[in-house]
């Protein structure tokens, strides 16, 4: 009886600690994307001069709100018509980052967006109707270079964040979303870098 009590214990105390495991992880996978974009703007921020840095700072934060988006923060970043010139090196490496991260945010985090969705009437309609429809695209063979294309076409609402809501709504896997965002993300701004420096001007 008391051999039986005792594996009772353990197997007990090892569910709990699974259990406190998997709400580690999932508190990992909330917090390290927030601290690894601040931990990079701090590093940018801390080499660059400080005019260019409050240029850097807003540029930044202007990405993220519409209708801002690649087109046009990164010509204002690479040129000098509104502060110093950013390096091309600089603005690439941010404008990737920046989709990525916040592609790893929602794609990791679904759980959370789902939970207030739920919890709101009129949210939680339009979600169920939204899945819906999307039920009949989720088999497609094409549906991951369908959703490569949405990332890589420079138009208004387009970018890391809808393309990562689109595919979570596809039921994508959080690695298979990141991918396609990393892919579509570092194409597109490779292309508006170089064509700002001239390199496509015989198109």
């Amino acid at each position: 009886m008391k051999m039986n009590e005792l594996i009772n214990n353990i197997y007990s105390q090892i569910l709990k600690i699974r259990s406190n495991l998997a709400i580690f992880y999932k508190f990992l996978l909330f917090i390290v994307p927030f601290l690894t974009i601040a931990y990079y703007f701090i590093f940018i921020s801390s080499i660059l001069p400080s005019n260019v840095a409050a240029k850097y700072s807003a540029l930044i934060i202007a990405y993220f709100i519409p209708p801002a988006g690649k087109e046009s923060i990164i010509p204002i970043m690479l040129s000098d018509k509104i502060g110093p010139p950013i390096s091309p090196w600089i603005t690439g490496s941010t404008i990737v980052i920046l989709d990525v991260i916040s592609c790893a945010i929602i794609a990791y985090n679904w759980w959370f967006a789902e939970f207030i969705i739920n919890r709101i009437g009129i949210l939680k309609r339009g979600y169920r109707i939204l899945q819906k429809k999307a039920e009949k695209f989720r088999k497609r063979r094409w549906l991951t270079f369908a959703l490569l294309l949405f990332m890589i076409i420079p138009f208004q609402g387009t970018g890391g964040i809808s393309t990562t809501i689109v595919s979570k709504l596809l039921g994508l896997s959080a690695n298979r979303t990141i991918a396609i965002v990393f892919a579509g993300s570092t194409i597109t701004t490779s292309l508006w870098i170089l064509w700002w420096l001239g390199f496509l001007n015989f198109l």
